[in-house]
């Protein structure tokens, strides 16, 4: 008999396990997939490590906070404060990363440059609580009048939330989002993101847990009375028994493993489509990054600041996806090529590796105006919880991920922590009588 298992291999599931092995309890995490980490795997071609798109670690966040208490190190680099562009009206412009390049930009004009920081201070001091049930699209029009200041705001919230969004999205989460971003900003990883996988997986192992990838799992159900376990069954047919369950995989999965078809329903999904690139040179190594302002796109040489590639650079291309319209993947594949031709001319003769993905899953969930994520104890089955980024109410992406894994981990423990407590209660009334 397990005292928990853990469904799913990604950041949660790793850090789940870790935790709950920490007190002595029995734990297994088993992954459906041959390789562990999820969306935060990194994979290598030709010398070039490739994240799943272009992922960044949030120095003030609760991943960087969690990894660390389970002992897992890392290092990397922040992004560079030169070679900054601006994407808008078809050219590249300096994008002004602070009041001396506002002034010194071509993508505003005066009065727009007054606006923009004004604005800026605004989000700087503003009441993030306060804002949570309002939208973006709603508070951008109350502090900004002209439209390409609108659009500089709102490229500053797609590039620190992975989403496009705006009519639904907080506010409140997205200030405090952009604020996280701008001060004390974000890493890239030296190995990319999986450093983190390993490190996580080497930290639940060492507390002593199971780790089984290629283990997918078709059903979990609770037996009937006080005393009866969950039963967790495998694609192989074999079944596993277990005091508690920890469900860290996307919502969809986890309605459908456990039965519960309204847990996360409401949630919306952000996609992105992503052009990672590893290139022998650079054509214009000044050139590190470049963020859509007029539409949604973003350009960032990752391995100027980190250690992702044996020679030459690694390169991520986005575009922010809008949830609920139609996507064409080879109109989108052919704007992305259209940002490298405009930030990196001559990059196609220097291809080493290539791949697009088109559809990339940034997040399970944008963080709505109105709007609550589930709890990690939303399941209403008794000893089964949830963790991911779209469970609980601190941070977004991976911040949301490692918190509520922490949090269902906590609430895993307490459950088993209850059950042996009510066997020993059991046992002792029975040797008494």
């Amino acid at each position: 008999m397990n005292d928990v298992i853990i469904v799913g291999g990604g950041l949660a599931g790793l850090a789940a396990g870790a935790f709950c092995a920490r007190p002595g309890l029995r734990v297994k995490v088993l992954e459906r997939a041959a390789e562990l980490g999820g969306r935060a795997r990194t994979d290598r071609e030709s010398g070039y490590a490739f994240n799943q798109g272009g992922h960044a670690l949030y120095v003030a966040g609760a991943c960087a906070r969690i990894v660390g208490e389970l002992g897992v190190s890392f290092s990397g680099g922040r992004s560079p404060g030169k070679g900054l562009l601006a994407l808008a009206r078809g050219e590249l412009h300096r994008l002004p990363s602070g009041l001396v390049s506002m002034l010194g930009t071509d993508l505003f004009g005066f009065g727009a440059k007054i606006e923009t920081a004004r604005a800026l201070a605004m989000i700087a001091r503003a009441d993030t609580t306060a804002l949570r049930d309002t939208t973006w699209t709603e508070w951008v029009e109350r502090v900004a009048s002209r439209p390409e200041v609108r659009d500089a705001l709102g490229a500053l919230a797609r590039l620190t939330t992975y989403a496009d969004a705006p009519e639904i999205a907080s506010a409140g989460a997205s200030v405090a989002q952009i604020r996280t971003g701008i001060d004390p900003g974000v890493l890239y990883l030296d190995g990319g993101w999986q450093t983190l996988v390993d490190g996580l997986a080497r930290a639940a192992r060492q507390a002593g847990v199971s780790v089984v990838a290629a283990a997918p799992v078709t059903s979990i159900t609770r037996g009937r009375g006080r005393s009866a376990a969950c039963t967790v069954v495998l694609a192989s047919g074999e079944a596993l028994a277990a005091h508690a369950v920890v469900v860290a995989t996307g919502p969809a999965t986890a309605r459908k493993l456990l039965g519960v078809p309204t847990l996360g329903a409401d949630l919306v999904p952000c996609h992105a489509a992503c052009v990672d690139l590893g290139l022998s040179a650079l054509p214009h190594p000044e050139r590190t990054f470049a963020l859509g302002i007029d539409r949604p796109t973003y350009f960032s040489v990752h391995s100027s600041s980190a250690r992702l590639a044996d020679a030459g650079a690694t390169i991520h291309v986005m575009k922010y996806l809008r949830p609920g319209d139609t996507h064409d993947a080879r109109a989108n594949e052919r704007e992305l090529n259209e940002v490298l031709d405009l930030v990196q001319p001559g990059w196609r003769e220097r291809v080493v590796a290539r791949r697009f993905l088109p559809n990339l899953v940034a997040s399970n969930a944008v963080v709505i105006a109105g709007a609550r994520r589930p709890p990690p104890d939303a399941t209403s089955i008794e000893g089964a919880f949830v963790a991911g980024d779209w469970v609980g109410d601190e941070g977004l992406l991976a911040d949301a991920a490692l918190a509520s894994a922490k949090g269902a981990a906590e609430r895993a423990i307490a459950y088993v922590t209850h059950v042996r407590s009510r066997a020993g209660s059991t046992v002792a009334t029975m040797n008494a009588s």
